[in-house]
């Protein structure tokens, strides 16, 4: 046996998972050769900062500070919530600006490999079209990204639940729906078997409640008129104050009810303070107020509608598994509205769900990297010149120097006995017509249960022993692409059955593979009996000697003639008197065949080898390809354990 191969999975990649929010960002990272849960990188001592960005002149800074005072002397341009799916040269600036300025510092601070280096995965809206996502993709190719793959957030937060146990595949193939919850939107995707369905999106981000804190806050403030001046003075003050007002907020609603009090200082100099609050009242407050972005609806009652109008797009398609993500779905309302909207579902909100979509999509990046390399593995193995092609080869064409010695003691008993026992009854007229019998009798033992019976352990043997061959090679493969080694094993029975069960190799086909893991049925049968009784003399050697001895002394009064001259000529074709044929036991005809064993043995390891080894060499590593590759696809979900 061959030493098993070598995987050619030698680099280990980096992915990182980009996930540009309109209010927050985020950044996961995981590696190609490890299985370890991505980490969430920190930019400035933040996981999680403002997607904010901040010119003066040449000068960038991006998010917290790009919102801090240290512009206080000027009027930079402030972009804030720029992600767009509407993208030109003007939209797209300031995503260029951000993520220059978020890689490159990354990679000056040797957090990352860097824009060439390192794999993105950049999330967007599951209803982005493919256009949509083709324009984004060429913004951070602009920016200086090499390697670049948009992905659904949806498909990402669903990767997270799945690697984090919340959900299973079995969730995933019913039904999922996900509420992904952000700054500025609230997205809503319907997922079954997989595929990811766009059944909603609006403007109902958690950013609108920010705005709420900070006109709450400011009609609290002591210098009240102060703030406003400086706000008028420079526009990009707002900002500031309700990015605080957002920390706040995050603060509050990720702890238990408790208050939360902050006081920030503006420009150095100037002793004005912005003194921020939130507490239990607060709160409820800023969730059932009218607000102008919602038409007049308060956020609370905007997320109910929100809800039932997913309901009526849905049509029926009722969700088994409700998966609520990003920061928002911490917001205390959110858990108890979607279980009253969806009550015979199950509602999960995973742990740091403002976090789920970039681990999603630094997993995603793993994933699709692990199994794209695994199924070229896979397909090298076989190629013409693969090891589990090369193995089936090998195999193949010992499978008849195995099988024909079974064969030929069960055919002794089950054909060559009776078919002489027809001939010494009568029923059989002639020498000659006891060949033809033969040949009837041996199909159709062939293709009866009891040679299944006779054939099915040595082939259980046999295919035992080429599985152990393949997997000495496949099994290195599974445990380098972090996989079980029974990824690519042929032991389940439906997955081994399915595909032997086409396995055609004649006429008949082999259409009975009724065990795990053997070649078994009417497949080798029907392969049998078009190469043995097609291509040779298979009972030749029993009307030479001895049996032609016995037949020719029992008939001749002792006159023994030597080889075929016993049974040539006219004797062959003579109808006997049944009282001469006695003489031809079972006992005599069993001696002779037993003495003739070699010789039978030989001419049907001999058929196999000329007529049948090639064919089933072909259709054996045809059955094999199929099973793999498709093994490889059916269990591409492994990589998500």
């Amino acid at each position: 046996m061959s030493k098993a191969p070598k995987t050619r999975l030698q680099t280990d990649e980096e992915f990182i998972g980009f996930d540009l929010g309109h209010g927050e960002t985020a950044l996961g990272r995981a590696y190609g050769a490890t299985v370890r849960e991505p980490e969430i990188l920190e930019y400035r001592g933040q996981r999680s900062f403002v997607t904010a960005v901040a010119k003066d002149g040449k000068d960038i800074k991006i998010g917290a500070d790009a919102l801090s005072l240290s512009f206080a002397a000027h009027k930079p341009e402030v972009w804030l919530k720029f992600k767009s799916r509407h993208l030109d040269a003007k939209t797209a600036e300031p995503i260029t600006y951000f993520t220059q300025a978020l890689i490159d510092g990354l990679s000056e601070e040797k957090t990352i490999r860097g824009p060439k280096n390192s794999r993105f995965v950049i999330g967007c809206p599951s209803g982005w079209d493919t256009q949509t996502r083709e324009a984004y993709r060429n913004v951070f190719e602009q920016a200086g990204l090499k390697t670049v793959r948009i992905v659904p957030e949806s498909r990402a937060a669903l990767m997270t639940a799945l690697e984090q146990g919340y959900v299973s595949i079995e969730d995933t193939r019913a039904s999922v729906l996900i509420i992904d919850i952000g700054s500025s939107t609230t997205d809503f995707t319907y997922c079954r078997d997989l595929d990811a369905d766009d059944v909603g999106h609006n403007e109902l981000g958690s950013g609108l409640l920010d705005d709420e804190i900070f006109k709450l806050n400011l009609e609290r403030q002591k210098s009240k008129k102060e703030i406003e001046k400086l706000i008028e003075a420079f526009p990009h003050y707002k900002a500031i104050l309700t990015y605080w007002c957002r920390q706040a907020k995050e603060a509050y609603f990720t702890g238990d009810d408790i208050p939360v009090e902050m006081i920030k200082r503006l420009p150095a100099g100037k002793r004005v303070f912005f003194e921020i609050r939130i507490d239990k009242k607060d709160a409820k407050k800023i969730l059932e107020t009218p607000l102008d972005a919602l038409n007049g609806f308060s956020w609370k009652d905007a997320f109910d509608y929100a809800l039932k109008e997913t309901i009526e797009t849905l049509g029926g398609r009722a969700p088994n598994t409700v998966l609520l993500t990003g920061g928002a779905s911490r917001l205390p309302l959110v858990l108890p509205a979607t279980q009253k909207a969806f009550p015979k579902a199950r509602v999960i909100r995973g742990a740091e769900p403002e976090f789920a979509i970039a681990r999603g999509l630094a997993w995603l990046g793993r994933f699709e990297y692990l199994h794209a390399n695994f199924k070229m593995e896979t397909a090298g193995l076989l190629a013409e010149d693969g090891e589990v092609t090369l193995r089936a080869q090998e195999k193949a064409r010992s499978l008849g120097g195995l099988i024909a010695p079974v064969l030929v003691d069960a055919m002794i008993e089950d054909c060559i006995l009776p078919a002489f026992q027809e001939w010494r009854s009568g029923a059989v007229k002639s020498l000659d017509e006891v060949e033809d019998v033969l040949e009837e009798k041996v199909k159709a033992w062939l293709e009866s249960d009891k040679a299944q019976e006779s054939l099915r352990p040595i082939i259980d043997s046999w295919f035992a022993n080429l599985q152990r061959d393949i997997e000495a090679h496949t099994d290195p493969l599974c445990r380098a692409h972090g996989l079980p080694a029974m990824v690519l094993s042929l032991d389940g029975s439906e997955h081994v059955s399915r595909h032997l069960e086409g396995l055609s190799v004649s006429a008949p086909g082999m259409a009975s593979l009724e065990s795990d893991t053997a070649l078994v049925g009417t497949g080798v049968s029907a392969l049998l009996i078009s190469a043995l009784l097609a291509k040779v003399n298979l009972f030749a050697a029993l009307f030479v000697n001895p049996v032609g001895i016995i037949v020719g002394g029992a008939l001749l009064g002792g006159g023994y003639l030597f080889g075929r001259k016993a049974i040539s000529g006219k004797m062959r074709k003579s109808k006997l008197p049944v009282v001469a044929r006695q003489i031809l036991t079972d006992a005599r005809v069993r001696a002779a065949a037993k003495r003739q064993r070699p010789d039978l043995i030989r001419a049907v390891s001999k058929a196999w080898d000329d007529a049948a080894a090639e064919r089933f060499s072909l259709e054996l590593t045809d059955m094999l390809e199929r099973a793999l590759v498709e093994r490889a696809d059916e269990r591409a979900v492994l990589f998500l354990i």
